[in-house]
């Protein structure tokens, strides 16, 4: 006991060493550049789970149904890719992946740190992984996370839009145990980035989505769960399909969302982390979309399963279309 208490401490104090003694580097290194087209099609996959034990052919022709129905232009992978998976599953994932012949890229979640390597080797073997991979994660920066980088959809030479995809950590170790938060140099990276962007486009903000992981506390001002209703003041895109679960945010609130409405740049948030959730709402001007869970690994609602599709259009407004299949239907 004494001796696995010592490692997570360490464990601990090795994370927050490197947090603080990271190189600073300059925003523009954590850009990646897509072309949009009309109507760009964004594909959000959530909550995956695969490990080594499971029949990985079977999810890949389950995840093809959804990727079928959605013909997207970039797949977002919202975290939680892997529990107690080998770095063989991983690569088999990613290789999956990879021959769609789409552009895609991922964020992690609470899971991805469970597995037989560390987030940081997944990270490294995506930064130069395949030929459709859009991912950055530079190791040895001040940014808490494993993946806080932007992808500029471009037209022509002008920044369309931008897709923002960051790391809501993992599990909070602190004077509670629970799920992980932004941290404070996360927020000021998501401040110095849009501040960036708007001086590329002349000073003109530029509109941004934003995939991660773990909700933000704000969730919980949005809909009760115990009665399954959506509060005052909160317009609903999409209601649970099923009954919907506890919202697990994390306890502490660096307020995130604050910085977010104050930079006027980020109109859609979209995660996962509560498999049984999958609702849309409009919060304070904002899109708050919980994905639909990718595979029946762990717990899962029956007619939850698949995926959304996010559309992008002309006029930077978003819809929504979901996509339901069962695994009788690749069994």
């Amino acid at each position: 006991m004494q001796k696995k208490t010592l490692f997570l401490f360490s464990s601990i104090f090795a994370v927050a060493l490197t947090a603080c003694s990271g190189v600073k580097h300059n925003i523009s290194e954590y850009v990646l550049k897509l072309n949009y087209k009309k109507d760009f099609k964004i594909l959000q996959l959530s909550d995956v789970h695969l490990g080594d034990k499971d029949n990985l052919e079977t999810h890949y022709k389950f995840m093809d149904l959804t990727i079928k129905d959605s013909q997207p232009d970039l797949i977002v992978v919202t975290g939680d890719l892997f529990t107690f998976a080998s770095r063989g599953t991983a690569k088999s994932f990613f290789s999956y992946l990879d021959a769609k012949g789409v552009p895609w890229t991922v964020t992690f979640g609470n899971h991805d740190e469970q597995c037989y390597f560390s987030v940081d080797w997944m990270t490294g073997l995506l930064n130069n992984y395949g030929s459709n991979c859009v991912f950055k994660d530079i190791q040895d920066d001040d940014v808490q996370g494993n993946a806080n980088f932007a992808i500029n959809l471009m037209q022509g030479e002008s920044i369309f839009e931008q897709i923002i995809v960051m790391d809501s950590n993992r599990y909070y170790y602190g004077d509670y145990f629970g799920y992980d938060y932004f941290k404070e140099d996360q927020i000021a990276w998501y401040s110095d980035l849009v501040d960036y962007t708007t001086e590329q486009n002349g000073g003109v903000v530029v509109p941004s989505l934003m995939f991660y992981h773990i909700p933000l506390p704000e969730i919980e001002e949005t809909w009760d769960y115990k009665t399954n209703t959506f509060k005052e003041g909160v317009t609903v895109k999409k209601a649970n399909t099923g009954e919907g679960e506890k919202t697990c945010n994390p306890q502490t609130n660096t307020h995130f969302f604050d910085k977010i409405l104050e930079k006027k740049s980020t109109t859609g948030m979209y995660f996962g982390h509560d498999h049984l959730n999958d609702f849309i709402v409009n919060y304070k001007g904002v899109d708050f979309g919980y994905g639909v869970k990718a595979t029946d690994r762990i717990y899962y609602g029956e007619s939850m399963l698949g995926g959304r599709t996010i559309t992008l259009h002309e006029d930077h407004t978003v819809s929504y279309k979901d996509h339901h299949h069962t695994y009788a239907e690749v069994k």
